[in-house]
């Protein structure tokens, strides 16, 4: 009969043991150290991540609320109470018949809370304006306006209206005018969506578009007349449609 190696035999208890010839406990006390404390490992570290997230969250939408709310964006800088806001509250957007009434966070943030998050903190840069500035005297924010309509025409446009658009539905929308009535119908017909290139001035006090943002409108409503051109013929054509607000 053959003798065990001498690797075997000079070997550690449990480790030159073939698995079939260890005791219950051995195994055991194996699988406690080796597989139950990875498993307890992976458990404990999904929960940790698990809670970190939903606090952080929290953090953010409750950080959302208050930076959305009308009190903190009329309120807290005194040139927007006593320029921007009040505007608002003159507005037909702060008394319509049906009583809606959207804040402001309803036009210039968005409604999805990762790019809301981003654009509070791109907003932090208006705070230092306004820390820098002196706006006690009356009319010194109007040399700021120009520039800040454009930088918001221009935010309204890149996301193709996608505020104005929660709260209204185009095929909604019935225009008193004959004039207006013809240009939704125009939009509804060519896909046109981004509402600001022809209402622009809404809300605020009115400020001239810049060369800039007309040429940005000439071209998205001729890459949307095109197309209607060519479906449609020229004969077919009724007065005034295709007429720019």
């Amino acid at each position: 009969m053959p003798s065990e190696s001498p690797e075997v035999k000079n070997a550690p208890e449990g480790k030159g043991t073939p698995p079939a010839s260890r005791g219950l406990f051995r195994r055991a006390q194996d699988w406690w150290y080796y597989e139950f404390r990875k498993i307890v490992g992976a458990w404990v570290f999904a929960i940790v991540l698990i809670t970190v997230v939903s606090i952080g969250v929290v953090v953010m939408d409750f950080t959302d609320y208050i930076f959305s709310h009308n009190t903190f964006c009329g309120n807290v800088c005194h040139v927007m109470e006593s320029t921007v806001y009040q505007e608002l509250q003159k507005s037909k957007h702060w008394n319509t018949p049906t009583g809606v009434r959207p804040t402001c966070a309803h036009c210039h943030v968005s409604g999805r809370l990762t790019y809301a998050m981003m654009q509070h903190v791109v907003g932090t840069g208006e705070l230092f304006v306004a820390m820098t500035n002196d706006f006690s005297m009356p009319g010194s924010f109007e040399k700021f306006r120009p520039a800040a309509a454009e930088r918001a025409r221009f935010q309204f446009f890149e996301r193709d209206s996608t505020n104005c658009r929660g709260c209204h539905v185009m095929e909604a929308i019935k225009p008193s005018r004959i004039r207006g009535q013809n240009a939704h119908n125009d939009a509804m017909r060519d896909g046109t969506t981004n509402c600001i290139v022809c209402h622009y001035n809404l809300v605020h006090k009115e400020v001239e578009p810049s060369k800039a943002f007309l040429a940005t409108i000439e071209a998205y409503l001729g890459s949307k007349e095109e197309p209607a051109a060519q479906e449609k013929p020229a004969s077919d054509v009724s007065e005034g449609e295709g007429e720019v607000l």
